[in-house]
């Protein structure tokens, strides 16, 4: 499949500079997701005949299913007498009916978003019309270059069970390739799990990846079974394997080695078939030079690597993944004037993760539907100093609030743990702790097995 002949596209031509645009998120079984530009005026057919301007792979599409249309100021869908219908969410298009933006379109086993861009007064060179593919289920948006190169490499790795070592920074997007890695794989319709090992506790850590028997702990009344096992079958991904002890790693090797598991307590290997995808923002060579990481180990991981390139790297991606989160969280939400060009300035060290949080707090801010540029964090607007607000201004308040619910939100997830809130915000554990004293937040005793 060539990537640079199928994922793209751009309907009757370049818009206009400062034009209004609309943008199909398209996300078909089998081939790499689609992002399709329709500017103001324009129509687009969907089905799977050669001539429309989406064909479609899906046998449940008709040959001319459906048509969008996008006027300047909304979308609408017109079902063409297809065989299996077109649906907004649960209810099929009858006629001509208008999708809000943020909401899904169903074509057969096809999903299709609908993101509308208003007229602005300057539109960046990204907005233009760009080859590429969108990675679905994730914050990586493959427009860029860069990312479509990725995303190709991706899909060819998929068919074989090498294992892969993902690198690449905090937030830039490892855990979206290794699914992608799993979800193109023949292992797909089996478990994909995730495990962080960074947050693992050195004593329990062999096992959580390995399980125990009963009562090899205190307190430990029943068998566990270990992430290896969980994921027999499927893709395990091993986040942060560069944190893993030396003794760790060690125990790590012998079941990649032999194919086989012993629990904490037995002694009867368990057989287990696992494709291993490890992930690390380390750099590994050092650390094997260095002593702190095995090298056999690394060579074992090490089948093939795959860098994900920081955000900055892939400017082209930043605002079609802006688009891309605004579209997930519905709402008709829009970028104002001069907030795109303020994204692709930003240098996004924090990398998707950031991008995210900026635009979830431009969301909060907003009190109508456009996100404007003082919606942004100070530090995405260029501004290196903290914002001089009173203490009691409705903003400040504002701001406060969200950052604490956030907090909040990111310890309940792992029950408290701190480190892991800390990694799901993209900040230190001693920022976290910082934080967390600054809007009276306690950490929570540890509960007592009874």
């Amino acid at each position: 499949m060539d990537l640079q002949k199928t994922d793209t596209s751009i309907v009757s031509g370049a818009p206009a500079e400062g034009a209004a645009t609309a943008r199909l998120l398209v996300e078909e079984t089998g081939r790499p997701p689609r992002v399709v530009v329709i500017p103001a005026g324009a129509e687009v057919r969907v089905g799977r005949a050669a001539e429309v301007e989406v064909p479609l792979d899906d046998h449940r599409a008709s040959r001319v299913h459906a048509v969008f249309r996008y006027d300047g100021r909304a979308v609408t869908v017109r079902d063409e007498g297809s065989s299996n219908g077109t649906y907004v969410g649960p209810a099929r298009v009858s006629g001509t009916v208008r999708v809000e933006p943020g909401a899904m379109v169903h074509i057969g086993s096809t999903k299709i978003a609908v993101v509308v861009s208003p007229r602005q007064s300057a539109r960046p060179e990204t907005l233009a019309p760009v080859v590429g593919a969108v990675a679905s289920g994730g914050d990586v948006v493959a427009v860029d270059p860069a990312t479509v190169s990725l995303f190709a490499l991706v899909r060819r790795l998929a068919a074989s069970d090498l294992p892969v070592l993902v690198q690449g920074e905090t937030g830039s997007g490892k855990e979206v390739v290794a699914r992608a890695l799993h979800r193109h794989s023949a292992r797909a319709g089996k478990s994909f799990l995730a495990v962080n090992c960074a947050t693992l506790n050195e004593s329990l850590a062999e096992s959580e990846l390995f399980g125990h028997e009963r009562g090899s702990f205190t307190g430990a009344d029943a068998r566990k079974v270990g992430v290896f096992e969980s994921a027999d079958g499927g893709t395990l991904l091993l986040d942060e394997v560069g944190e893993l002890s030396t003794s760790n790693q060690a125990r790590l090797l012998r079941v990649l080695q032999e194919r086989a598991l012993t629990r904490v307590g037995s002694t009867r290997p368990v057989p287990v078939n696992v494709r291993v995808v490890a992930a690390t923002n380390r750099d590994l060579v050092l650390d094997v030079a260095s002593g702190r990481f095995r090298e056999d180990l690394y060579f074992r991981l090490n089948g093939v690597t795959v860098a994900v390139p920081p955000l900055r790297a892939r400017p082209r991606d930043i605002v079609p993944m802006a688009e891309r989160i605004l579209a997930e969280r519905g709402g008709g939400w829009h970028l104002g004037p001069g907030v795109a060009a303020l994204l692709q300035a930003h240098r996004w060290p924090g990398n998707a993760r950031e991008l995210r949080h900026a635009v979830e707090c431009a969301i909060a801010l907003a009190e109508g539907d456009e996100l404007r540029a003082e919606h942004l964090p100070p530090s995405v607007r260029g501004e290196t100093e903290v914002l001089s607000l009173d203490e009691a201004s409705p903003l400040r308040s504002k701001v406060d609030e969200l950052a604490r619910r956030s907090i909040v939100a990111a310890l309940e997830s792992p029950g408290w743990n701190q480190s892991r809130a800390a990694q799901e915000l993209g900040i230190s554990r001693r920022g976290l702790i910082y934080k967390m004293e600054r809007f009276g937040l306690k950490p929570r005793p540890p509960t007592t097995a009874r």
